[in-house]
């Protein structure tokens, strides 16, 4: 391709000549091809289906124009549009231009993920010996008998904080070197247990900031199975905003406690000044500044559980998380599939608590990776677009299940959140 041309015509005569020059008025870059050069899109015009194969070859995307369509896919098309129907030509082929445009975009950020990913590791790496340091000494301090008890407790809560800033440096190595995000290492957590270490590490910092901080556990032992060191980390994440925005005086309550037979719940409560209602829920899907919250949401969703909170100004804020007795080992994979965004995220909002769910629109629709479910919107499951994937599908036994549109997405959500919990 030269000179921004994205779009080479072959057609006889004077055809590529004049179809080119329509559409670059239109505004896509279009040019007579030449008969050898490489070339982003190729459009043929009156060339036989079985003659397509030359053409298929050095063309990135190849879009014939002719009738009946069919031949043209089964000889290597991947657009076909039928002849004197230009406005149905030059939409499909902006619709190649876009999705083209997005996979390079995509392509791009997935590089610059992976440079900043390698910057994480390398961080994690180097934080190591600091850490290694700050422990020593602290461990010399809480082990010397000339300090204060309440000295002492406090270079412990050093070596504490520092041994979990290490084992979080350690899996973020892990993670990089298998190039997987780090799984969760579930193991048996009491939860009573939980919230007062929670309490207890962020003790120090309440008290230098006159805030009261009460642990609330259980009344009753109560054991969980979840990642110990993700489940501290979102605790912290609460309580430090929570001793952060409630003024000198105040009091943060940190508790836990069995909600339901299969459920259990962890609050941090403050007496703060509240958050307005417009702003609550844009900071709780995360979508406020800092990572905080983002942090807590990805959480407890790694959990197959909830997070919300509850506000008003002027009495306080209370952050709130919903955790199953033990979350699935291997959570099922669904694709769900619709031009509707609206009912693709009513439909995917009700099944990320159980299932990892991804999402795409009709024209993208594949299987890719590991999936073990697809549903598909049924007002349009019939479209000639998804026969490669319900052939994929016939053949890795996935199966694709046809949802109604015509219900309310709320209803939906409900019905699929019986049929996975």
């Amino acid at each position: 391709m030269s000179g921004g041309t994205r779009v080479h015509i072959v057609a006889p005569g004077a055809e590529a000549k004049r179809l080119a020059g329509r559409l670059t008025r239109g505004g896509i870059a279009a040019a007579p091809d030449d008969g050898v050069s490489p070339s982003e899109i190729l459009v043929t015009v009156g060339i036989a289906p079985e003659d397509l194969g030359a053409y298929r070859a050095r063309a990135q995307v190849l879009c014939a124009v002719g009738s009946p369509l069919a031949p043209y896919y089964a000889f290597g098309a991947d657009e076909a549009v039928p002849p004197q129907e230009p406005e149905a030509l030059f939409r499909r082929l902006r619709s190649v231009i876009e999705r083209t445009d997005l996979l390079a975009r995509i392509e791009r950020i997935e590089q610059k993920a992976s440079v900043l990913e390698h910057g994480i590791a390398d961080a994690a790496h180097d934080l190591r010996a600091p850490l290694h340091a700050c422990i020593g000494n602290a461990d010399l301090l809480a082990k010397d008998p000339r300090l204060a008890a309440d000295l002492k407790e406090d270079a412990q809560r050093v070596v504490r904080q520092a041994e979990r800033a290490i084992q979080l440096a350690e899996r973020i190595l892990a993670a990089a070197r298998n190039n997987t995000p780090a799984e969760l290492e579930a193991a048996r957590v009491d939860l009573g247990s939980l919230v007062q270490t929670a309490v207890r590490n962020a003790e120090s910092t309440a008290r230098a900031r006159s805030v009261t901080l009460i642990a609330a556990p259980p009344e009753q032992a109560v054991e969980i199975r979840a990642d110990d060191e993700l489940l501290q980390r979102l605790l912290d994440n609460l309580i430090a905003n929570a001793v952060k925005f409630t003024p000198e005086g105040g009091v943060v309550e940190v508790s836990g406690w069995r909600a339901s037979p299969r459920n259990v719940r962890l609050a941090v409560r403050d007496s703060g000044p509240g958050i307005a209602e417009n702003e609550l829920g844009k900071l709780v899907a995360g979508l406020g500044p800092g990572r905080g919250l983002r942090i807590c949401r990805e959480i407890a969703e790694k959990h197959g559980g909830d997070f919300w909170a509850e506000s008003k100004v002027g009495q306080g804020t209370r952050f709130l998380v919903e955790l199953p007795l033990a979350f699935p080992q291997s959570r099922p994979h669904v694709l769900v599939v619709s031009d509707d965004q609206t009912w693709v995220e009513g439909v995917a909002r009700s099944l990320r608590q159980a299932c990892d769910v991804r999402s795409s629109s009709l024209a993208e629709a594949k299987l890719g990776g590991r999936t073990d479910l697809i549903l598909v919107e049924s007002k349009n499951a019939r479209r000639r677009g998804l026969a490669a994937l319900r052939t994929a599908a016939r053949g890795a036994k996935v199966p694709v299940i046809e949802l109604p549109s015509e219900l309310a997405t709320a209803r939906l959500a409900r019905t699929l959140a019986l049929l996975t919990a």
